[in-house]
């Protein structure tokens, strides 16, 4: 994600840390999740746990594109996307296992691969 991050941005390979206001797309990804898309790039996932209220207005807004407010932001050298306004106390820390997504099932031609074994 950090190269679709620095495509949106469009500073380079090695922009200034800053805040930068985004107007994030939210549509539907793989399976149940929510992907942020910014300037025609997807530049992220939307955590579990702030999926519910993103997912009702976006069904609410049917055929309409759902546009959200948010910020790209730097935190430890990792590029980040916020959804909202800037909290006033700074951005939370980011839990553990948050940029982790599990590894693709393998495919052959967009076919899932599978043992007899069902693994």
């Amino acid at each position: 994600m950090q190269r679709s991050i620095l495509a949106a941005l469009g500073m380079g390979d090695r922009p200034a840390p800053a805040r930068v206001p985004a107007r994030l797309v939210v549509e539907h990804g793989a399976d149940d999740r929510l992907v942020l898309v910014w300037r025609n790039v997807i530049v992220g996932f939307v955590p579990a746990g702030a999926a519910p209220p993103l997912a009702a207005a976006l069904a609410a807004a049917g055929d309409a594109a759902l546009v959200v407010p948010g910020v790209a932001h730097r935190t430890d050298g990792t590029w980040r996307i916020w959804v909202g306004d800037v909290p006033d106390d700074g951005f939370p820390p980011v839990p553990e296992g948050l940029d982790t997504l599990p590894p693709p099932e393998p495919t052959i031609l967009g076919v899932p691969v599978r043992r007899p074994d069902g693994h």
